[in-house]
Formats: structure tokens, C-alpha cells, sequence
């Protein structure tokens, strides 16, 4: 094999495409895969003067009947050529840095540089600029062989290394946002960064992380800084990650939240220190750090001392839960690990549940215990009571919530969740009022329990068997039927809309939506437009039952009412 590096032109390298002296060799090669967003910004790229990485050709010389000819077999750069090409044809129109901003998404830094060539083709530009485009010098590298598995040998060397990840990706952003990950997250190639004591000794981590560790901080500070647990929850998935770093470029690392949330972290690695259990993995230290920011000012530290063996308490239930899987450790918390794991609502309702069970085996003091709600036992009832203000039944913001004594503390109520509910500050009752509302809210309590005891018992899919006697009758799906009982209401949450249906006559209606679907993987699609498993997207609520569960839960699952 021969090897020879040598530099051509832009302008060269499209005439020798346009004369068909460039060729791919299918049987390696793969089609053409670059998104136009990606081929436009390898043009801007050309444009800014940047370099290019090297180009590789196998040079062949070819005798036939007499007759010679050659060209090059490109081995490394077709896509790169492609998008060249259909530039220098005026097929493709640049991006506008600020005008085409949700999609280009450029540093703030290329936003505020000149750009003439913004949304323009090749044709539309000066000539300058098209002389900028064609005089650009490439490297590439030329190998002559006549043995050709040596070229091919070469092409996938060449595409052997590791592609970069997402997070990887984001680590060469710039900005504030993508410094305060990587000091907290840490990247040990790089010793400035040798990460937070959290992220390095107390969560699990592979033996070849590759940027998990960063990706998990990353979601940790998503969900701190925009306060999820006051209702604010967010999405925290790769493309989530991904705008959430672009939306922060301009990030403050001196701000006082992240000085609160170094301390967060530090005293989780206090708790954890000397611990033998496994690490956390990365929704357990998601639940932990938000969990600790509502412990951190409203109480004592009397909770200090049971947090682990609280933890520990929680680990074993929820442990047991899932191998059984049955009871409200499996329903409420355990399958929400295992679906949707990254979406907002999924990681509301685990967290609402470990908030709960923790508050109740950490039993915390608070610093003024006689009258005001702490910050946890104001989640726990906010997402009890489904967001929901108890007076005048309208959604409550975070910043407009109150927690009302249903038995007024001046009459001996106590300051405790059962006798909270939550309430709009315009609706909080007094006087008279608070005393009707008393009445209203113990005469609806009081028909949720009865509720409850008449509750019929869960079925699996293909029963067909009558109702226990005690139990209020459920009409069932004939034998065979993947659905549950008729009556039954479904929810699916996608893109950030609700859509309801009801179960009748063996399908799901949807509401709003024409047509019924015989089964959630085609309701699924129907909303989605996109191949889905239904099973994992849709909660059921049963006849006579108070309670949402995953419809997958349904089908592997038999529980008491």
C-alpha cells in the first residue's frame, strides 16, 4: 500500500464529483445519513474558515481493453463531499445564527458574529464568499493498492473508534451550564475537574463511564433549579438535556443556588459516608438531593441520625415490592422505574410516594412545630390532593399554594397532613367559613373511605370470572379480552397533552378522537402517530376504584381491593 497526504481545493473536488471521478463503493460504503441541518452546518463550518478533518481516497488505476483510466473510491468523507456538493448546486440555504435559532442553535458567541451568508445558497452569495467556499483547502490522504480488501481493511479502521455520546457532545458546549456539570459531575481526564465527592463515591457508576455520571448532574441540576418539586417538574430526557444546556449558555455558576446545592450534596455524602450498602443509582440520588433540599431549612436535625436507616427501610420495601409485584411500593414507585423513567409526570409521582414514605419513617421535627407546615409535609398534601385547591376545585400554582387546618389550629388541630388541605390564598377559609368547610371536607372524606371498602378486586387480562360477593359487580371483558373491565377510564400523557378514553364494548374510546382501538398499543399509535408499547404509556382508573394504576401493572398484577 502506497500512502501519499496531499491538499486540493473545494473547486477541484466538485469538479471531480461532477465528472463521476469520485465513486463509493456500495458494498462498504454506507448511504447517504446526514441530516440538512447537519450538512448546513458543515458548510458554515467551510464559511468561518475552520479545517475539515482529513479526507481518505483509494486511488485506482484501471486497464481496460487497451485502455486506461482512473479515479478515486472515496473511503472516509462522503458524507462531508455530499453536502459540499449540494451546496456548491445551490440545494441547500445556510442558517441565520439568531434567525434560525430553534433549530440551528449556534453559541451565543457565532449568534453575535457576522454572517453574510445567512440563508443563502450558493448563488445568492457575493463573490467573495463564493471564492471563499471553493478556494478552501482540504487535506486528504490518497492510497494506491491493487489489493483491495487493504482499502477496505483501512475504512474500518477508520470507523472503528467510539462515536461521541450525548454527553460528550455537551461537554464541548460552552457556558455556565456546561462548566457547573462538569465541576460537579467531574471528567477525570481533566484534573480541574475531579468532580463532587457525590457523584464520585456515593452514586454508581460503570467501570467505563463515558459521561453517565455528567448526564445524571446535569438531570439532578434540571430538576433543582427550576424547583421541581414545587410543581415544577420537567422532562429530563437526552433531547431535554440537550435544550436545557442551549437555553443556559448564559448560566451563572456564582448564583446563591448553586452554593445551596453544593451544600445539598455535601451533606448527602456526610450521610452516606462509611455506608456498606450498594451506591445509589441514578434515580435514587435524583429522589435524595430533592429530598434533602425540602429537609434542609424547615427542620431540625433530629432527622439526621434515622436518614439511612430510613433509606434502608424504603430500599428493602421497595425491594420486596418489585420481586412480588404487588402493593403500593410496586404500583406507586417500583414499575414508575422501569417506564418512561426520564418523563416528568413519571418522576412527580415516584417522588411524591418517597417523599411520603420517608417522611413517615424519618418523622422529622420541625423548627416551629406549632402551626406551620414544612416544606415536605406542603408536597405531600400539594400532590395528595392532585394540585387541586379544596375549596374552589381549580388547579393551585406552587407560589399560590397554602395549607389550611381543616381543624383550626385555635381549636386544637393539629399541624399534621391529615388534618391539611391544600388552598388558594384568595380561597383560604376563615371564620364561618372555615367552619362549613370543615364539614364539607370530613363529609367528603368520608365518602372516599366508604368508597374505597366497596372496591372491587383488580383483574387480570383473560378473566372471565364474576366479581367476589363483597365486591360491587364489575362488568368484565368476554374471555380472551386484552382490555380491562368495561367502564374502566385510561389516560396517556404524550408531548405534554393529557388524553382520556373510556373502555366500552371491548375497545378504547378515546375522547375527542374518532374511532375506537382495540388495544392501548393502538391507541398508543393512534395519538402518537409512532409505533409504541402501550402497555408502558397508558394508566387505568377501575369501576369503584380511587386509584390510577399503570395499565401494564393491571395485566401482571392481582391486588385486593
Amino acid at each position: 500500500m502506497e500512502i501519499k497526504s496531499e491538499t486540493i481545493t473545494v473547486r477541484d473536488l466538485l469538479e471531480l464529483k461532477k465528472s463521476n471521478m469520485l465513486t463509493v463503493n456500495p458494498e462498504y460504503q454506507r448511504a447517504a445519513v446526514w441530516t440538512e441541518s447537519q450538512e448546513k452546518k458543515l458548510i458554515d463550518s467551510v464559511m468561518r474558515c475552520y479545517p475539515l478533518p482529513l479526507f481518505y481516497f483509494h486511488h485506482k488505476v484501471r486497464n481496460i481493453a487497451g485502455m486506461q483510466s482512473e479515479g478515486l473510491e472515496i473511503i472516509d468523507g462522503q458524507q462531508r463531499i455530499n453536502a459540499l456538493y449540494k451546496f456548491g448546486e445551490s440545494a441547500l440555504k445556510l442558517f441565520d445564527p439568531v434567525k434560525d435559532d430553534k433549530t440551528a442553535r449556534f453559541p451565543n458567541f457565532i449568534k453575535d458574529s457576522p454572517c453574510p451568508w445567512a440563508r443563502c445558497d450558493f448563488l445568492g452569495l457575493t463573490g467573495d464568499l463564493k471564492n471563499r467556499f471553493l478556494d478552501t483547502v482540504i487535506f486528504m490522504v490518497k492510497v494506491s493498492t491493487d489489493v483491495e480488501d487493504e482499502a477496505r481493511d483501512l475504512f474500518i479502521r477508520l470507523q472503528a473508534g467510539l462515536p461521541l455520546n450525548a454527553q460528550e457532545k455537551r461537554d464541548a458546549w460552552p457556558g455556565g451550564f456546561t462548566e457547573l456539570v462538569l465541576h460537579f459531575g467531574g471528567k477525570q481526564e481533566i484534573p480541574r475537574y475531579p468532580g463532587h465527592d457525590f457523584f464520585r463515591h456515593v452514586v454508581k457508576k460503570n467501570a467505563r463511564d463515558r459521561g453517565e455520571g455528567r448526564q445524571l448532574c446535569a438531570q439532578i441540576c434540571m430538576l433543582f433549579f427550576e424547583s421541581a418539586a414545587q410543581g415544577n417538574w420537567i422532562d429530563i430526557g437526552t433531547q431535554d438535556v440537550d435544550d436545557y444546556y442551549y437555553r443556559n449558555l448564559g448560566f451563572d455558576t456564582n448564583a446563591p443556588g448553586v452554593t445551596r446545592l453544593s451544600q445539598i450534596l455535601d451533606l448527602a455524602v456526610q450521610l452516606f459516608a462509611g455506608q456498606t450498602s450498594p451506591k445509589l443509582k441514578a434515580y435514587e440520588a435524583i429522589h435524595i438531593v430533592l429530598l434533602l433540599d425540602s429537609l434542609l431549612d424547615d427542620y431540625t436535625r433530629s432527622w439526621h441520625a434515622n436518614f439511612i436507616g430510613a433509606y434502608d427501610t424504603f430500599k428493602a420495601k421497595a425491594a420486596h415490592a418489585k420481586k412480588e409485584q404487588v402493593g403500593e411500593y410496586w404500583t406507586e414507585f417500583g414499575a414508575w422505574t422501569q417506564t418512561q423513567s426520564a418523563g416528568a409526570r413519571t418522576i412527580q409521582r415516584r417522588h411524591a410516594f418517597f417523599v411520603k414514605e420517608m417522611l413517615r419513617e424519618l418523622n422529622p421535627v420541625l423548627l416551629d412545630p406549632m402551626r406551620i407546615f414544612g416544606e415536605l409535609e406542603r408536597e405531600i398534601v400539594y400532590y395528595r390532593d392532585g394540585k387541586q385547591c379544596a375549596v374552589c376545585g381549580q388547579p393551585i400554582r406552587w407560589p399560590d399554594l397554602e395549607i389550611h387546618h381543616v381543624e383550626e389550629h385555635q381549636t386544637g388541630g393539629q399541624t399534621v397532613v391529615e388534618n391539611a388541605a391544600p388552598v388558594h390564598k384568595d380561597c383560604h377559609p376563615k371564620g364561618q367559613q372555615a367552619v362549613e368547610f370543615k364539614a364539607r371536607f370530613l363529609a367528603r372524606k368520608r365518602q372516599q373511605e366508604e368508597a374505597k371498602q366497596i372496591r372491587p378486586h383488580l383483574v387480570l387480562p383473560y378473566d372471565d370470572s364474576d366479581s367476589p360477593d363483597d365486591a360491587a359487580p364489575v362488568r368484565l371483558q368476554p374471555a380472551g379480552s386484552r382490555l380491562p373491565p368495561e367502564g374502566t377510564r385510561c389516560r396517556f400523557t404524550y408531548a405534554a397533552n393529557e388524553y382520556r378514553g373510556t373502555i366500552a364494548e371491548g375497545r378504547i374510546e378515546i375522547e375527542e378522537m374518532p374511532g375506537s382501538y382495540g388495544s392501548f398499543s393502538a391507541a398508543s399509535g393512534a395519538v402518537s402517530q409512532t409505533a409504541r408499547n402501550g402497555w408502558m404509556d397508558w394508566e387505568i382508573l377501575l369501576p369503584g376504584s380511587d386509584d390510577w394504576l399503570p395499565a401494564n401493572i393491571w395485566r401482571n398484577s392481582l391486588m385486593d381491593g
